[in-house]
């Protein structure tokens, strides 16, 4: 697909079918995480875990359901790819180093025709639990690592749309001609 159309359909989306993402594709959106460039090459300091097992997403939708009272954060994907960080990673970086992985899975998700959302929410909301929730338990991980973003994936039934563009951010030009 070419990059300017990905840019075009590009959304966020919160209605999956059942259907698991193949193998391939989660390697190959992993790897666009993976491929982002980390502020003072700090790549040590994050890892991405690929979430398929069905009992684990639904222990997260459920522990996210009775501490916010908001349902399913991930709408039911079948794929939730978790970034975390160390403790050692520069904390005025983390957050900025995970959305640009998020991105960059996210638009690889497009790419592949698949549906996809960045999520934070889940994790704002869970990290006030001890251990980042049961769920984060459930995932069995080296110790250390904290969730900092997500990215929910998976088929939709939704059909991709080019959307026409609309500036809604402000822009300036500085170029120093009179």
């Amino acid at each position: 697909m070419e990059f300017d159309h990905v840019l075009s359909v590009r959304c966020s989306v919160r209605r999956y079918t059942e259907e698991p993402v193949s193998e391939e594709d989660i390697q190959k959106i992993v790897k666009a995480g993976e491929e982002v460039p980390v502020g003072h090459f700090d790549f040590k300091n994050y890892a991405i875990a690929a979430i398929t097992d069905k009992k684990v997403l639904r222990l997260l939708a459920e522990e996210n359901q009775a501490l916010s009272g908001r349902g399913d954060p991930i709408y039911g994907a079948p794929l939730l790819l978790l970034i975390m960080n160390t403790p050692e990673a520069r904390e005025d970086s983390i957050k900025l180093n995970a959305g640009i992985m998020a991105e960059n899975m996210h638009l690889k998700a497009v790419d592949l025709g698949l549906g996809s959302i960045c999520i934070y929410s889940f994790i704002r909301t869970l990290n006030r639990e001890e251990g980042y929730g049961k769920y984060f338990q459930a995932l069995h991980l080296p110790e250390g690592l904290k969730p900092a973003m997500a990215v929910a994936v998976g088929h939709t039934p939704m059909v991709q749309r080019e959307r026409r563009f609309v500036a809604r951010i402000p822009t300036f030009r500085i170029d120093g001609k009179e």
